[in-house]
């Protein structure tokens, strides 16, 4: 791909030429240090330029509004060596206008994917999610959603989401969560990757959301893509905006990138079985095996958990209580 600033005078605006395009972006160079920029213009002056707070903060590259002409939103690069990333970056940014005409909902669209590319310079190349994975992050985004955002700052449920990298997927001070997937006609059991996972931490309470979800045409299903711009949007209409970038930070952390292609996997979440994990519950724990064994994969049949099952509006009001 070719280097649009390698023969670009400074402070001269460079027109980028795209055949569906109803904005206008600019290549620039900077006077002062030469460094190579992306530039939106606003046009309007009903636009409002974004609030400071709502830009992101991304190593070696900087947000702003510069005015010449007209006002521009100014993406700067300061450190020249990531030159070939940051094209991509700023042709992904584009992209991501292409078919929006209103200028103030495009300006909104691409500060927010810019906000999804924090990590774009440190992060690795990584195959997509498994369908498996897929179904454990969108359980664990609908437990955001539903349970988590409606009840405590959008910054107190995503400091407490672990996902992947934690013990369990949720561990807050009085209670903790753990997210299970699987298809909805499949064998009823629950897989657990650990002796750590079911173990019940002194003062706390431990549920399991177990998730029946499965590919789907319908209108309600939706793509991992289409949860991650959900959640985005939500944090990004809130006033934890710079939590963003600690989502963005779990979402890579989980081997989510926006580069990969999700678009022919759409999911619909069917069923939800929500159970208490109490100290009759069947598990094994590290309390409770030798510590010989250096690791512990196990299933639980789910047609024995009868017992522990509780229906969601317990745990609904549980959790008012906890807010409360």
């Amino acid at each position: 791909m070719d280097n649009p600033w390698k023969s670009l005078k400074p402070g001269i605006l460079k027109a980028i030429s795209k055949e569906v395009q109803a904005h206008k972006f600019y290549w620039y160079v900077e006077e002062n240090n030469l460094n190579p920029c992306l530039r939106f213009r606003i046009r309007k002056e009903t636009t409002p330029n974004p609030a400071r707070n709502k830009l992101p903060q991304i190593s070696y590259i900087s947000f702003g509004i510069a005015t010449l002409d007209y006002r521009y939103l100014s993406v700067e690069l300061h450190d020249k060596s990531y030159e070939d990333i940051f094209l991509e970056f700023c042709n992904l940014l584009i992209k991501s206008t292409l078919e929006i005409e209103e200028e103030e909902v495009a300006l909104n669209v691409f500060v927010k994917r810019a906000w999804r590319w924090q990590v774009l310079l440190s992060k690795t190349r990584e195959k997509k999610l498994s369908e498996e994975k897929q179904k454990g992050l969108i359980g664990e985004l609908f437990f955001l959603d539903k349970f988590l955002f409606p009840r405590f700052r959008k910054k107190i449920s995503v400091d407490n989401w672990f996902g992947p990298k934690g013990s369990k997927d949720f561990q807050f001070t009085k209670f903790h969560v753990e997210i299970k997937s699987k298809s909805s006609g499949s064998t009823p059991t629950i897989s657990i990757s650990s002796e750590k996972q079911l173990k019940i931490i002194e003062g706390t309470k431990l549920f399991i959301a177990v998730f029946g979800i499965d590919k789907s045409d319908s209108k309600e299903s939706l793509s991992v893509h289409d949860w991650c711009n959900k959640i985005t949007d939500k944090i990004f209409d809130s006033d934890d905006i710079i939590v963003l970038g600690e989502f963005n930070n779990k979402l890579n952390k989980y081997g989510y990138s926006e580069e990969q292609d999700y678009s022919e996997e759409k999911w619909e979440i069917k069923e939800i079985i929500y159970y208490e994990v109490t100290d009759e519950f069947p598990k094994l724990v590290f309390d409770e095996i030798s510590p010989a064994i250096a690791n512990v994969n196990y299933s639980i049949d789910m047609n024995q958990l009868t017992p522990f099952q509780i229906p969601k509006e317990e745990l609904e009001v549980f959790l008012d209580d906890v807010k409360s």
